[in-house]
């Protein structure tokens, strides 16, 4: 059972960590990508909502891919991916915005 545990607590900190810088370069970000406020608020929006999926992700993965042999580094590695794909998702939407 510790895959799951440790697959979804380690994408909560990743995203929570990218999440928050984020929010700190946002008023560079949002001055150089898009200068309206709406923008900005669909970008926060959209990133909330990625949080949560990559959240959900790693459980359903963590509970799929479970196994005896090392779970704590395979939750890690599930968790990995769950943060690459937060931090595409982020790049995606600076970048588009």
């Amino acid at each position: 059972m510790p895959t799951p545990l440790v697959a979804v607590a380690a994408t909560a900190v990743g995203v929570l960590v990218l999440f928050f810088g984020q929010r700190a370069l946002s008023p560079t970000l949002v001055e150089a990508s898009c200068p309206a406020p709406d923008c900005a608020l669909g970008i926060g929006l959209w990133l909330l909502v990625g949080a949560v999926v990559a959240l959900l992700l790693s459980l359903i993965a963590g509970v799929a891919f479970r196994h005896r042999d090392r779970p704590v580094r395979r939750g890690l590695h599930i968790a990995l991916w769950c943060v690459l794909a937060y931090l595409a998702e982020s790049v995606a939407l600076w970048i588009i915005a």
